[in-house]
């Protein structure tokens, strides 16, 4: 098996609170590795460390502590030109495709500008370079001479997207990339990653709270709780058989396209806010909401076990067949 595009362990980033006082644990020792030309995705609430995962795996955050081993090389062995040399092989699409772009620069010169901050290539090379990257991305090769405000939002994202192909990612982090967009567009841009997918081999990082969309174009999902993975399997494992309270109630929260006599299931229904990532419950983070707490959840933290291959889970009452069945106090009709 070849290595990892990037391999994370206890992972943590912290940063201090307005008055110093204390710190909020945006992520929280998390582990896991996104491997060569597979789409990781992470989704979780806001507020829950996941896009704090994608800005640290790209060098935008640095991590309080933790290792982060990018192909062979340690990030804390390289110097800082050694890493500036290789972090453009780890770029992010952001939400917003209209901050992402400079109203005042043309799409030819945004698409340029990484291109001319690398170096090493002709104002001719890097213009041939960007047109044909605009090309692979479904739009004409006309569209290079106009500004932002004259493009649609998917037309924008599509062009955040050709920005960083001249770069040879290995890895690219898609922060919410469809949050922003119609929901006719969204699946034009999941279908055009997973064609640049199959054409470059690059992977993704897939971050959204949205559970069906990560679905669609995941091969691995990781559920994040304050700060922590809770559970973290294969794509069809985690929506069909989730181990974890918190993936069931992301699950029983989708709406179901059907009228109200043709819905079966029944949600579960998660009581009060997620706790402060300041001062995060003892235990089990979840046993606030959980309705499957005991006294065990508030006094102990659950292990990190592979309770089915390759399906990891942080719960006490997980076992390879599931959870107990669900009480029906905590349940209601769709």
């Amino acid at each position: 098996m070849s290595a990892p595009v990037i391999s994370v362990r206890d992972l943590t980033v912290r940063f201090p609170s307005l008055d110093g006082s204390e710190e909020v644990r945006a992520v929280d020792g998390v582990t896991f590795d996104i491997r060569p030309g597979e789409t990781f995705g992470v989704i979780g609430e806001s507020g829950s460390g996941k896009s704090t995962v994608g800005r640290t795996l790209v060098g935008l955050l640095e991590p309080t502590s933790g290792t982060m081993t990018f192909g062979d090389t340690d990030r804390a062995a390289m110097s800082r030109r050694e890493w500036r040399r290789e972090r453009r092989h780890y770029q992010m699409i952001f939400q917003d495709p209209n901050a992402a772009l400079n109203p005042r620069m043309t799409i030819l010169d945004s698409l340029i500008e990484p291109m001319r901050i690398v170096g090493g290539r002709s104002r001719e090379e890097m213009q041939e370079t960007a047109l044909a990257a605009l090309e692979k991305v479904g739009l004409r090769r006309d569209m290079a001479q106009r500004y932002p405000h004259e493009m649609s939002g998917g037309q924008k994202q599509r062009v955040n997207i050709a920005r960083i192909l001249p770069l040879s990612p290995r890895l690219i982090v898609c922060d919410e990339v469809v949050a922003a967009l119609d929901v006719s567009i969204r699946g034009e841009i999941l279908n055009l990653f997973r064609k640049l997918q199959d054409d470059l081999g690059v992977a993704y990082a897939f971050i959204a709270h949205d559970i069906s969309v990560v679905a669609q174009i995941s091969d691995r999902i990781a559920v994040t709780y304050l700060g922590q993975f809770v559970e973290l399997g294969p794509t069809e494992n985690v929506v069909n058989d989730p181990l974890h309270p918190y993936t069931v109630a992301l699950l029983s929260a989708e709406p179901q396209p059907l009228p109200k006599h043709l819905r079966h299931r029944r949600r579960m229904v998660l009581e009060g806010d997620i706790p402060s990532p300041m001062n995060p419950p003892p235990g089990c983070r979840f046993h606030t909401r959980c309705p499957w707490a005991t006294a065990e959840c508030s006094a102990r933290e659950p292990e990190w076990r592979e309770l089915k291959p390759d399906h990891h889970v942080a719960c006490h009452h997980a076992t390879a067949e599931g959870l107990p069945p669900l009480p029906s106090r905590r349940t209601t009709e769709d």
